[in-house]
């Protein structure tokens, strides 16, 4: 892998929750990590998913400021709730595809 590939083209920020119910109560822990696009593949905080395994991106806002962003591949489709608007991901994805 050559230093090119190991550069960040784009970044977009995500927020995961993580629900933990114990006896008394039920507790929302929430954490922010990063989809990265690189020129062959997009990272997150525990999966790889190279370009050509990509088939498209969306995106869904919402009425509040988060909106769902939707990663489609040949494993399924996978959601993160994000707070930036992607216009710019996506698009940085589509030259990519492109070239």
């Amino acid at each position: 892998m050559s230093t090119f590939d190991n550069q960040i083209i784009h970044s977009l920020s995500y927020i995961s929750i993580q629900r933990v119910v114990d006896r008394l109560e039920q507790t929302c822990h929430e954490s922010f990590h990063s989809i990265r696009l690189y020129q062959d593949r997009i990272t997150t905080s525990n999966r790889t998913f190279f370009l050509e395994h990509v088939f498209d991106l969306s995106y869904r806002p919402f009425s509040g400021q988060t909106g769902l962003f939707y990663l489609h591949t040949n494993e399924g489709v996978f959601t993160f709730e994000i707070i930036e608007e992607p216009d710019n991901f996506m698009q940085s994805f589509k030259d990519i595809r492109i070239s």
